[in-house]
């Protein structure tokens, strides 16, 4: 029984290493390894499960690391078949995003205690942006007092519709700042005091003598920089997002199975193919978990939001593009008329979100996930 449980597992094991992308030398070294052993368990191929175990997707590693004990110490850092389970488990659960790369200042590669220090980050990176994502946020959605102090606000009330009830929509809210704060214009963070102006939530609920106001408040001043207010076909991604999320409050019907971020830039391989330095700081996932925790922490902060986004969408998204994207969707069917032209209202409502990704970024992990 023994020789034939340790011949299946051989078998099997081979089976696998024939589908990874090992060279032909490790493939062979391997098999060799594997038969040359006396044992008579499942164990009698542990010397060649860490090479297997980094070629393997997520969820063939989750089931490996409930295996046997000898299999979860194999998969818990330091191990580098550790660092490659959260990479894949994190590549997995969000594809789109960009995850820290295990860089060292030794010519010679990563030292033993960087690597450690790296698959301790990526795993607390995974077990946190899943606790902010599946536990935090539904907890903090389902205080009905919240939601429902919302409907005094002019621009917060939209959150009332039944499409919002799970809460999910505000992770793509907490995508579209990162990329408005990252790519959108430079404008917004040093133009009408901006550079040496507090974020504060307040900014977003009334008039004020704080950036994006003071500018519309004198319209000449207005007109003439309006142009730099414009954002590209890059940063436009978080205008979209923001539109189809309110637009999933007026369509019942209109629920993607996945996440809407994930939907829209699927749908534009253009722009996932041009990311840059920026395109990488923007779809950051220790930065959006870093957000997306800090607006569920803070209620106020969280209204704001929701009045900045219907006070830019109500008016139209598409008069803050620079010019026609043929890749957006809400640009489809639109006359040239209404681009580029942002209605005075909109500023405000741009100045105080990218003012908020600025506001988050600067603070430390723990800060914002120290729970």
């Amino acid at each position: 029984m023994n020789e034939k449980h340790d011949s299946d597992c051989r078998s099997k094991y081979t089976q696998k290493l024939s589908h990874t992308s090992l060279t032909q030398d490790e493939k062979t070294e391997a098999t060799y390894h594997m038969g040359e052993t006396n044992d008579k368990d499942i164990h009698s191929c542990s010397c060649v499960i860490p090479i297997i175990f980094q070629y393997l997707p997520a969820k063939d590693l989750l089931c490996a690391q409930r295996t046997c004990k000898e299999w979860q110490t194999e998969l818990t850092p330091p191990s580098p078949a550790a660092t490659w389970l959260y990479q894949s488990i994190v590549a997995s659960r969000w594809p789109w995003a960009k995850v820290p790369c295990l860089t060292s200042n030794d010519d010679n590669g990563a030292t033993y205690a960087e690597a450690i220090n790296y698959a301790e980050r990526m795993k607390e990176l995974y077990i946190k942006s899943q606790y902010v994502q599946e536990s935090l946020l539904p907890t903090v959605w389902s205080d009905n007092d919240f939601r429902q102090s919302c409907k005094y606000g002019k621009y917060s009330r939209w959150v009332l519709a039944k499409q919002f009830d799970d809460g999910a929509f505000l992770i793509d809210l907490a995508w579209a700042v990162r990329i408005l704060y990252c790519l959108g214009p430079q404008a917004y963070l040093t133009l009408d005091g901006a550079d040496i102006s507090a974020y504060d939530p307040a900014f977003s609920m009334c008039a004020s003598y704080s950036p994006g106001w003071r500018l519309i408040s004198n319209r000449n001043g207005y007109s003439a920089i309006q142009q730099q207010l414009l954002l590209g076909k890059d940063s436009y991604a978080s205008l979209e997002i923001l539109d189809q999320v309110m637009a999933q409050g007026k369509y019942a019907q209109y629920k993607p199975r996945k996440p809407l971020t994930a939907h829209i830039l699927e749908q534009q391989p253009e722009i996932q193919l041009s990311k840059n330095e920026n395109w990488s700081r923007a779809m950051d996932l220790e930065e959006h978990t870093k957000l997306l925790s800090f607006l569920l922490r803070h209620p106020e902060s969280r209204r704001a939001l929701l009045w900045d986004i219907d006070g830019v969408v109500c008016r139209g998204v598409t008069s803050l593009a620079k010019e026609w994207y043929g890749c957006w969707d809400t640009l489809t069917g639109v006359d040239a008329y209404s681009i580029g032209e942002p209605h005075f209202r909109q500023v405000p409502h741009m100045f105080n979100m990218t003012k908020l990704g600025q506001h988050v970024e600067a603070l430390s992990w723990d800060e914002c996930c120290g729970f």
